[in-house]
């Protein structure tokens, strides 16, 4: 199987939090796998935040207690701990090197054979809620583009994560969801008709200006044609932002 359609399975499987068979540890051991697979990293695990902001482990792809034990302490200090807190990719390119930072943590993963790590942020609109952590048994790191495929492995599973519902979906919910798209796309292209009628615009300015205007006010695009629709918002808002 090539990377392509490695990836293109990964993605898939991670996109199913409504399938009866999925579990939320499912759901994070399947990134975590797919960074060994298809990555390149040696062992990877996730920690996930509680309610009181402390980190705990869900999955770790090796088992081995020393690894376990790693990831515990990682709850106090690591690269996995300075991920949640500050909301962004940390790195350890040599991890024999880290004593000064993390003083506790340093000397373990380096007895259990590995040399370097990096921590992703599980995050949903801009929200971390946990880290992905990418060991690595020789110094220097991933590349950035293998940093950036796991970072969106991490993020499709974040956001499945979020819309796990436990039990079986009925058919009934299913096609409320699908019927809310219809109705969503029929609501934007009532909205679009209003500033193309009021301006003298084709549909494609319309759209235009009704993207650049959802860009600056902050809410989504359906809540803004919503507005339109409710005449709640002017057209004339809409053209304004547009020149």
């Amino acid at each position: 199987m090539n990377r392509e359609v490695q990836l293109a399975e990964a993605l898939v499987g991670l996109a199913e939090p409504l399938a009866h068979t999925i579990d939320p540890v499912t759901l994070l051991d399947r990134p975590a796998r797919h960074c060994v697979e298809i990555v390149g990293a040696d062992t990877v695990g996730v920690m996930m935040a509680t309610g009181r902001g402390e980190l705990r482990t869900v999955t770790v792809t090796d088992d081995r207690d020393a690894v376990v034990e790693l990831f515990l302490l990682q709850s106090e200090e690591g690269p996995c701990l300075d991920c949640y807190r500050e909301n962004r990719s940390v790195a350890a390119a040599d991890l024999g090197e880290s004593t000064s930072r993390w003083p506790r943590l340093a000397p373990l993963p380096t007895r259990c054979g590995y040399r370097a790590a990096h921590a992703l942020p599980l995050r949903v609109r801009h929200q971390t809620i946990g880290a992905l952590n990418l060991l690595l048994t020789t110094p220097g790191g991933l590349p950035d583009t293998e940093l950036s495929l796991a970072q969106s492995l991490a993020d499709v599973a974040a956001v499945a994560l979020v819309h796990w519902v436990p039990g079986r979906p009925r058919t009934t919910d299913i096609q409320l969801r699908a019927q809310a798209a219809v109705d969503a796309k029929a609501t934007i292209e009532t909205a679009t008709g209003m500033p193309a009628e009021h301006g003298g615009l084709t549909l494609a300015e319309a759209r235009s200006a009704l993207r650049a205007h959802t860009a600056l006010d902050g809410r989504r695009l359906l809540d803004i044609a919503q507005a339109l629709v409710d005449r709640t918002l002017a057209p004339d808002a809409v053209l304004t932002t547009d020149r």
